[in-house]
């Protein structure tokens, strides 16, 4: 076979994201994000008057890139970096669009403009999204017929759009108030680490599946009862019955073990529920997110200490807006990206089963090399890929499982310079830094060193799995979990663990928050951590940012 040619997919330098995808990325969802991506995240900057066009995405070879477009050369034909300071300085003094975009910088700086996007998420984007969510959850696909079935993935790819764009469109405002608090404890010479400590409790919705299943849990000790199936808990009354089914409601159709349509929603893992279900935190007095506001105000008394007297208002009020924001981010991937994707995959199982029995397809899980056209198309029995066609698109996604992709494609990276920007815009372009520094794995860490959460070292036996499901059948109380990510599913696993270690992640990636939330020791961001041998005995030191084999 020719080697894999790993071209760059416009000009410009385009860096690798493998935070939130494996190789095998399923053609609907490589075409939802190269779709909105792009727009969600210039609505944002237009928002705030960022120094950026936009961030494109493309997949090259099943692998995501992307690219921060600035303004000047947004139009894909410049470089990646800003030109030289002399010329941003003349071009910013004589171009209206950018004259009219530094005002913009710095209106919103000064009245906090994500704060109003956080007031629309309350009164109108979640509702309605939960609402058409909820609803579009509600059709029983397995009952409709196939000119139905096609009109119900039309809607449903409709909604995935532009909930898909809001979704990144917040996350520059979600991202934006916790940026600007590094920004300014990195002036008054102020450890990241110490400062994300204090956003500990403001993220209720990362233990609100946990929280939501309280009322059920209790309802099975009142019985008495020790269930191991679902259909246990039903058995046990009405009432329990009655508060499953709402949490399989609202719960059970999310997206759950990645962020693809082709991993599994919470509904397709009933040992997962019945392991959440099963956790004995649930029956205590306080729960796990307000042990974790008490954390969190701890953290922050300390910290305000270390600030300057004089800036001690400003830091109140960067805690709270970062605070605010940081619960907002973690509404925002479960509501418009994990449920409707998770509603979008339920009718492509559907889907999948139809069009096999017809031949228009070799294999029901051939229906993730289809587009959204074609999916519906061909319910429709409107002219299509042939199947040989969709099993040759589905032999190379997953060949590419095999393939080492290249950090960067293009120019090699080169750091901009900032001095040429106005002083609101170079603040907003240090606050993009910070925010991308927080989702990512710092590779300068090196071999077995990472990003530390949590002031104790731990030490366990290690456990290293692929998924959640391997992870609920392998690990024990006291186990330090070792894996690529998590996602929300390992939440009740980590409700059990000692210690938490990912390979990828950074201060905000999942397995950092949530292992904030819990209180437990987390290194995240290590390279050649899955390469420990499963069941040796490790130590994680979150304080040295350290992941050592001791036996």
């Amino acid at each position: 076979m020719a080697p894999t040619r790993w071209d760059p997919p416009g000009p410009g330098t385009w860096e690798r994201d493998s935070s939130h995808f494996d190789r095998t990325v399923s053609r609907p969802m490589i075409d939802l994000m190269e779709d909105a991506a792009p727009e969600g995240m210039r609505e944002g900057f237009d928002l705030i008057g960022a120094p950026l066009a936009t961030m494109d995405v493309r997949f090259v070879n099943g692998q995501m890139y992307r690219r921060l477009v600035p303004i000047i050369g947004a139009s894909g034909r410049g470089p990646s970096t800003p030109p030289p300071p002399w010329l941003m300085r003349s071009v910013f003094a004589i171009h209206p669009r950018l004259r009219k975009r530094a005002r913009t910088a710095e209106a919103s700086l000064d009245d906090k403009r994500w704060r109003d996007e956080a007031d629309r998420w309350e009164v109108d984007w979640k509702p309605s999204i939960s609402a058409t969510n909820r609803q579009l959850a509600a059709v029983d696909v397995a009952a409709v017929s196939d000119e139905h079935l096609a009109d119900h993935l039309d809607a449903v790819f409709a909604h995935l759009r532009t909930s898909f764009v809001l979704h990144f469109r917040l996350h520059i405002s979600d991202l934006g108030p916790i940026a600007l608090l590094l920004d300014h404890a990195e002036e008054w010479g102020i450890d990241a680490r110490e400062v994300m400590a204090v956003l500990t409790g403001a993220s209720p919705a990362s233990s609100a599946p946990g929280d939501a299943l309280r009322p059920l849990a209790r309802e099975v000790e009142t019985a008495g009862s020790a269930p191991v199936t679902l259909d246990d808990v039903r058995s046990i009354g009405d009432r329990a019955a009655g508060l499953l089914d709402d949490f399989l409601l609202e719960y059970g159709t999310r997206l759950t073990t990645g962020y693809d349509v082709t991993g599994l929603t919470l509904g397709e893992m009933p040992d997962v529920i019945m392991a959440m279900l099963r956790d004995p935190r649930l029956l205590d007095d306080r729960t796990a997110a307000e042990l974790a506001v008490e954390r969190g105000d701890e953290a922050l008394a300390i910290l305000r200490e270390t600030v300057p007297a004089g800036r001690r208002g400003e830091f109140d009020d960067l805690v709270a807006d970062a605070r605010r924001l940081y619960g907002l981010r973690d509404e925002n991937g479960p509501i418009t990206a994990e449920w409707p994707l998770g509603v979008l995959r339920t009718a492509l199982l559907e889907t999948g089963r139809r069009l096999e029995v017809a031949g228009r397809i070799q294999q029901p899980d051939h229906v993730f090399d289809l587009a959204a056209a074609e999916l519906s198309g061909s319910l429709r029995g409107e002219p299509g890929p042939r199947a040989e066609a969709v099993s040759t698109r589905h032999g190379i996604r997953m060949e590419r499982a095999d393939s080492l992709a290249p950090a960067f494609l293009g120019p090699e990276p080169i750091e901009p310079d900032l001095d040429g920007l106005p002083d609101a815009m170079g603040r907003m372009m240090r606050m993009t830094v910070h925010a991308v520094s927080l989702l990512e794995a710092d590779l300068a860490h090196g071999e077995m060193r990472g990003t530390g959460i949590g002031t104790s070292t731990y030490v366990g036996r290690g456990r290293v799995v692929a998924d959640a499901n391997e992870a609920i059948e392998r690990c024990e109380p006291g186990d330090v979990l070792i894996t690529r990510f998590t996602a929300p599913t390992f939440n009740s696993v980590l409700s059990i663990a000692g210690a938490v270690v990912t390979e990828q992640g950074g201060l905000l990636c999942h397995a950092a928050v949530i292992a904030r939330e819990l209180g437990i020791a987390a290194v995240v961001g290590v390279p050649g951590v899955l390469q420990i041998a499963d069941g040796a005995q490790v130590k994680v030191d979150p304080v040295a940012g350290s992941v050592t084999v001791v036996g």
